[in-house]
């Protein structure tokens, strides 16, 4: 299968290993990568996006390697060949590799700062801070969608580095850990007061993408579909050509 990868530069560091370590003979796709931290002006990001998709031809199929990302990918639409992108509210999920695991680590506290081996190469913060520009408050989301659903989602959108919070949070993939960059994440959070904590990431989810193997945590999303949230446990949903959800 020929695939194009459309994909945030987090996953540069997964994404290489990955690619680097194909079995013999299996084809390699080819990657665009758009710039770290642009869900925080999500209408400029799925109009990107969107242009990434629409000039992508003589693929079997696109693999969209981002969440929701603060609305950024509601309205993204697959042109005359399926897309496939995970069911994740963000980056952190898609690192973690589950809705589970995600759960387990943000279950309690979604809105906490996290770092990776990705975002340590960002050039400032290299902590995922809160979206600038996330489309929906949170009171269009509880009438849309209910209070618990839509308090949960607003604060996985706006995650920020409190100053209440004793803990920062680094998602290690043991595959691209590297030493030097532990390093200088502990020392920015020794800096700020806090705690780093390593969490365990996989590259799973990202592997399972790119080989089409599929799962629960992926979404197809057929020739002429378009994705929207679906503020629930699957995060997003297809719509097709016809209006209708499938």
């Amino acid at each position: 299968m020929k695939l194009k990868i459309i994909s945030c530069r987090v996953f540069k560091p997964e994404l290489d290993f990955l690619l680097n370590n194909l079995p013999a003979g299996e084809n390699r796709p080819e990657i665009e990568f758009l710039d770290l931290k642009a869900h925080n002006q999500p209408d400029n990001l799925r109009e990107k996006i969107q242009n990434k998709i629409n000039e992508s031809v003589n693929y079997d199929a696109v693999v969209l390697i981002y969440g929701l990302c603060g609305n950024a990918t509601a309205g993204i639409k697959a042109s005359d060949i399926p897309l496939y992108i995970p069911k994740a509210h963000d980056c952190s999920q898609i690192l973690l590799g589950s809705s589970k695991e995600h759960k387990k680590f943000f279950g309690e506290t979604p809105s906490r700062a996290w770092t990776s081996r990705g975002y340590m190469a960002e050039e400032g913060d290299p902590f995922r801070t809160a979206d600038s520009s996330v489309e929906w408050t949170l009171e269009e989301l509880i009438r849309e969608y209910g209070k618990e659903n839509a308090e949960y989602v607003y604060d996985v959108l706006h995650a920020s580095d409190s100053e209440s919070d004793p803990v920062l949070y680094f998602l290690n993939v043991p595959e691209t850990e590297d030493s030097d960059v532990l390093a200088k994440a502990h020392s920015l959070a020794r800096e700020r007061g806090k705690t780093l904590k390593i969490i365990p990431a996989t590259v799973s989810l990202i592997a399972r993408l790119i080989s089409g193997r599929g799962g629960n945590e992926i979404l197809y999303v057929p020739p002429g579909a378009e994705i929207q949230p679906s503020w629930d446990s699957s995060v997003l949903k297809v719509i097709n050509s016809k209006g209708v959800e499938e």
